[in-house]
């Protein structure tokens, strides 16, 4: 064992040039036009029912547990984002529990890889980056801390790196842990799919399980954490189901990968292909499956929609969902799997130019890197699976740049992820209660009110901000501008005054998706970090970056080299990073930037045109380039009844712009695809229009009528059912739109 974790020895990439499998997969998938990405949480496919299975099993035949054992996973895109995940599951289960252990959650860290990456600069587990997460480096000081530390979880992380003795030792510390309520984790991110028992497992009885890339050949970014469904509770109400999410999490292509890495392991005749064939064949046998393993909250939800999120087809700004009754309905996606990709759905240059054309030996990630630099400014990157990886790492190096200077300021309504990290960049506090400690140096300011240039300033006065994190426009919670202009100009004022650093967030909203090809640009003339993502994936792949200046990077390396290299490395990908290529090259090629003005001048004036009556349902919006809000509310005596924000409201609202404005509109936010013809956008806007004229109570009736249809088409009145359906699904567009840009059809 290495007992120092900031030591020097070269840093090993989790992931592998793509072999044949993965790319296979890919093919497959962009040519059968099968969705990739849908939208995040509650996206349920046949692969991803099937991978829960698969893991229930492998982990049940792991530990030696009878048959008909069940287990249920939490999908993540890699085995940091699964340890975090597990650690908040742990918290939040603790957190109703008497408050000694305070949220801590002893590591077993034999490496020191967490610790490194939890506690960047050494500053000790109360002071860390991520706190509450004492880490040891031997059994010997793991039972120390045990005996006087209040826990509510232990991780056992690299068990593969214990001896027996060692091994039997910290089997007896989770006996002991577990007597005082704390539940155990064991990390095996690295175990071979075709291990047939292992001794971790069968010692200390784990409640979670962690895997990791392994399960994809190390080829395809992944991470899983499994365990009971005890333990699973805390996240299996309506209220707690999608507490914790993941924009990537459960993607088809890593559920593919794991279900063609896990299969082998059992017989043509093992029971287990008779469970994933019965998924294949039916939808509802799918969801039974996706309920049992994966997300009961989620498939809960897509059965009382009755299809409305199934979606079999994706391509270009185009999806298909396929109704319970068999009725299969053409959107408009109003989602792009929550702002992914730049060229849509499957796009076929992603099969010609990347899959088919794909040199595992050509260095993608170094040209990746050299593009950004050109784009951005920022000339060194450090390769993400996700928006969440990418903000983590820049607010890692961000701590490793400006060590004396703790405070992080975060402006409030910003939404950065749901990692132990980019947790700190999500400023809504119900997100983050249930899994603390968080750290706390950092600052939440409101942008929106009359004081907060003054707040800010009175802020950076005290001269220890050392990062000042933005998302300029806000896709997910209730703001409804971008963040006044004003309080940048405060921002930037400060920077070369008081010396912190300025990072932004584009995840969201780069590459023209609010209008500019980043969303800082006119906004923010100087930046030092910066996280993108989703535009980066070409709606294929999960991938993203963080970027960073040369006095970040030089800085941050002076302060903790070992890990400035593993983040540079870990997670470098050169298919991701050749699908990142091609999407920013398809940005200029598809005249995006030109599109998205057209577009948006559509966007605004669609907004413009709806009503402002006080009995409609929707009450502010906002709308940024092709990225806008509309706010859910129930006015009048129907309010005191129905919560905008609660379930029947959601329901309601989602079949409403499925069914009648043929919009794949399913949270309050719409991001409409970049490629789109104007036709398409005017159909949207008039959708949003129509819904400002409709009451609550016909919003409700209607979705009411519809339910009744589906359930109607799976009984003896088949005829009455597709009479109902018929007219509650009549499309909007019969009637001759006024707005001009209906009666042309731009192309691509």
């Amino acid at each position: 064992m290495n007992p120092n974790p900031h030591a020097e020895p070269g840093p090993v990439p989790h992931l592998r040039p793509a072999g044949p499998q993965t790319l296979g997969i890919l093919a497959d998938l962009i040519a059968r036009e099968q969705p990739v990405f849908a939208m995040p949480s509650w996206f349920v496919t046949t692969e991803a029912a099937q991978a829960g299975h698969l893991l229930s099993e492998f982990v049940r035949e792991l530990g030696g547990r009878p048959a008909g054992t069940r287990y249920r996973s939490f999908f993540a895109n890699s085995r940091y984002e699964a340890l975090h995940g597990a650690v908040k599951l742990l918290r939040h289960r603790a957190a109703a529990t008497a408050a000694a252990h305070r949220g801590r959650v002893l590591v077993l860290d034999p490496d020191g890889t967490l610790a490194r990456r939890t506690d960047p600069l050494g500053e000790g587990p109360d002071r860390a980056l991520a706190p509450g997460l004492p880490t040891h480096t031997t059994v010997a000081g793991l039972r120390t801390a045990l005996r006087s530390t209040p826990v509510c979880g232990l991780v056992i992380r690299a068990p593969e790196l214990l001896d027996d003795s060692d091994l039997a030792a910290v089997a007896e510390l989770a006996r002991a842990a577990r007597a005082t309520g704390a539940r155990v984790v064991v990390d095996l991110s690295d175990i071979s799919p075709d291990t047939a028992t292992d001794p971790a497992v069968t010692a200390l009885r784990p409640d979670l399980v962690v895997l990791g890339e392994s399960l994809t050949g190390h080829e395809v970014p992944f991470g899983a954490f499994t365990g009971t469904h005890d333990t699973f509770a805390p996240w299996s109400t309506p209220r707690t189901g999608f507490l914790h999410s993941n924009t990537y999490g459960g993607n088809t292509v890593a559920m593919r990968a794991v279900v063609a890495r896990l299969l082998p392991r059992w017989e043509a005749t093992a029971p287990v292909h008779r469970v994933l064939a019965a998924a294949a064949a039916d939808r509802q046998a799918t969801l039974d499956l996706y309920a049992r393993h994966v997300n009961p909250m989620a498939a809960r939800m897509q059965r009382k929609l009755h299809g409305a999120l199934n979606v079999v087809r994706a391509k270009g700004s185009r999806l298909t969902v396929r109704l319970d009754s068999g009725r299969e309905l053409d959107l408009v996606d109003g989602l792009c799997g929550a702002g992914l990709g730049v060229a849509g759905h499957n796009p076929a240059d992603a099969l010609t130019d990347v899959v088919r054309g794909h040199d595992p030996a050509r260095d993608h990630v170094r040209e990746l890197e050299g593009v950004l630099a050109r784009e951005t400014g920022l000339p060194h990157a450090f390769p993400a699976v996700s928006g969440a990886s990418a903000v983590e790492s820049a607010i890692t190096l961000a701590r490793l740049a400006r060590p004396r200077q703790r405070r992080i300021v975060v402006f409030k309504h910003n939404y950065g992820g749901k990692t132990l990290v980019s947790l700190l960049a999500t400023a809504a506090d119900r997100t983050r209660a249930p899994f603390g400690p968080l750290y706390e140096d950092i600052r939440y300011i409101d942008p929106f009110t009359p004081h907060a240039v003054e707040e800010f300033r009175e802020e950076a006065a005290a001269g220890d901000i050392g990062l000042v994190w933005i998302e300029l426009v806000h896709g997910s919670s209730d703001a409804y501008a971008p963040i006044p202009g004003p309080l940048l100009d405060a921002v930037t004022e400060g920077r070369t005054e008081h010396g912190y650093l300025v990072g932004v967030d584009e995840v969201l909203t780069s590459y023209y998706r609010c209008g500019t090809r980043f969303a800082h640009h006119g906004r923010l003339p100087d930046i030092d970090l910066m996280s993108l993502s989703k535009a980066l994936s070409h709606g294929c792949f999960p991938t993203g970056a963080a970027l960073v200046s040369d006095e970040v990077h030089d800085a941050a390396r002076r302060a903790n080299p070992r890990l400035v290299e593993e983040l540079r490395t870990h997670h470098a990908h050169g298919l991701g990073a050749h699908f990142a290529l091609q999407s920013i090259r398809q940005v200029d090629a598809l005249g995006v930037p030109e599109r998205a003005g057209a577009l948006s001048d559509l966007v605004r004036a669609g907004l413009a045109a709806m009503d402002e009556g006080p009995r409609g349902v929707v009450g502010r919006r906002f709308a940024e380039g092709m990225l806008g809000r509309l706010e859910p509310r129930v006015p009048g005596v129907l309010g005191r009844l129905v919560d905008p924000g609660g379930e029947w409201m959601t329901y309601a609202l989602i079949l409403w712009w499925i069914n009648r404005a043929r919009a794949f509109v399913v949270y309050d936010v719409f991001l409409l695809p970049l490629t789109a013809t104007e036709r398409e956008i005017s159909q949207v806007m008039r959708g949003a229009r129509r819904l400002s004229r409709t009451g609550p109570a016909r919003l409700l009736a209607h979705a009411a009528l519809f339910r009744l249809g589906q359930r109607l088409s799976q009984g003896p009145s088949r005829r009455l059912s597709r009479r109902l359906s018929r007219r509650l699904s009549r499309r909007p567009e019969r009637r001759p739109s006024r707005t001009p840009a209906n009666s042309s059809r731009s192309t691509v």
